[in-house]
C-alpha cells in the first residue's frame, strides 16, 4: 500500500483540523504560531532526521511511500514532523480552555519523576547508541527546564493524552499491522528495548517534539498578546 504513511498523516490531522473551528477553542486563530514553532522546533527534527537516515540509524521502507521526497525524506516524514505536533497542541489549547480550574499538582510531580527515572533509564542501558545517548541527554535537559521553571501546568496531562494516539501510529508505522515496519530502526544504534513494535526510545523522542513545539506555541501566544 503506496500511501499508508501518507493516510496515517492525514487520519492524524483530521480531527483536529476540523474541530479547530470550535468557538471556544477556536484554535484556527493560532495557526501562525503553530507554523511558527514547526519552523523552529520541526526543523531541526528534520535536519537530524536527515543524518540519522543517511546514516542509517532508521530508514523508510519505500513499498508503504508515494515516492515523493525531500533530499533523503520521504514527504511523509516531513508532515509527520507538521500533522503530529499540530494535533498534540491543540489537545494542549483544548484542555487549558475547558478545564482551566483543573488542578494537577501531583499529577506533575509524579509524571516529572517518571519521566526523569525513565530518561536516566534509557541513557544507562543504551549509552553509546546513537538514537538512545542523544534523546535521553536532549529530553534530561528539557525535563531539567521543565521542572525547575514551570512554563504551563497543563503540558505533562497534554503529553499523557497525546500518547494514545502517539502509540497506535507509531506501532502501525514500526510493523504492528504490516508485513514489514514503515519505519524501521537500526538495531546498533539503540538499546533494543520495544513497547510492542515500538523502540523504548520513541517515548522520549515524541516528548521532545511535542512539548518544544508547545513551548514554542505558548511564546508565540504570549508575544503577539504584548504586542496586541
Amino acid at each position: 500500500m503506496n500511501y499508508l504513511y501518507l493516510l496515517l498523516d492525514f487520519s492524524v490531522l483530521f480531527f483536529p483540523f476540523l474541530l479547530s473551528f470550535d468557538k471556544k477553542v477556536a484554535f484556527y486563530k493560532k495557526w501562525s504560531s503553530v507554523i511558527f514553532a514547526f519552523l523552529i522546533v520541526g526543523v531541526p527534527f528534520l535536519i537530524h532526521d536527515y543524518f540519522f537516515t543517511l546514516n542509517g540509524v532508521w530508514g523508510f521502507e519505500p513499498d508503504y511511500l508515494s515516492g515523493i521526497y525531500l533530499l533523503n525524506l520521504p514527504i511523509e516524514e516531513v508532515l509527520f514532523f507538521l500533522v503530529v505536533p499540530y494535533a498534540c497542541t491543540f489537545i494542549y489549547q483544548c484542555i487549558k480552555v475547558y478545564f482551566p480550574e483543573t488542578s494537577v499538582t501531583l499529577y506533575n510531580k509524579f509524571f516529572y519523576t517518571i519521566l526523569f527515572l525513565y530518561c536516566l533509564f534509557i541513557l544507562f542501558i543504551g549509552f553509546g547508541f546513537w538514537y538512545s545517548t542523544m534523546v535521553a541527554i536532549f529530553c534530561l535537559f528539557l525535563f531539567i527546564i521543565l521542572y525547575f521553571r514551570p512554563l504551563n501546568k497543563f503540558i505533562p496531562l497534554s503529553f499523557t493524552l497525546s500518547i494514545i494516539p502517539f502509540f497506535v501510529m507509531n506501532s502501525i508505522l514500526t510493523g504492528s499491522a504490516t508485513a514489514k515496519p514503515v519505519v524501521w530502526y537500526n538495531s546498533l544504534e539503540n538499546a533494543g528495548i520495544r513497547l510492542g513494535t515500538i523502540p523504548a526510545e520513541d517515548i522520549l523522542y515524541s516528548f521532545l517534539l511535542i512539548v518544544s513545539n508547545i513551548l514554542v506555541f505558548e511564546w508565540m501566544e504570549k508575544r503577539k498578546s504584548i504586542i496586541s
